[in-house]
């Protein structure tokens, strides 16, 4: 299965209100670097839709690890935000 842009999106969206509404420095780092790892891969869904690259195999498997760690609910919701969320949308 391939992740369109638009789900890709999404999902880095969620993983930044994650690490905004999250007090632990670690858990928003690691909603932080769930949205980069979203961000590069709507990137990648991004170049394929627009027929320029195929998706390969290796990065078929990295969108796919990050939708299940975020199935998997591996990063919760609570809440107060970081000064490291603004630097992570840049």
């Amino acid at each position: 299965m391939r992740f369109t842009e638009k789900f890709c999106r999404e999902q880095e969206s969620l993983q930044i209100a994650k690490a905004e509404s999250e007090p632990l420095k670690n858990r928003q780092g690691i909603a932080l670097d769930a949205a980069k790892a979203w961000n590069a891969a709507a990137k990648i869904a991004q170049k394929h839709e627009a027929g320029q690259q195929p998706l390969d195999k290796l990065d078929a498997a990295i969108v796919r690890e990050f939708a299940e760690e975020d199935a998997a609910g591996l990063v919760d919701d609570v809440s107060a935000p970081d000064e490291r969320t603004a630097a992570a949308l840049h």
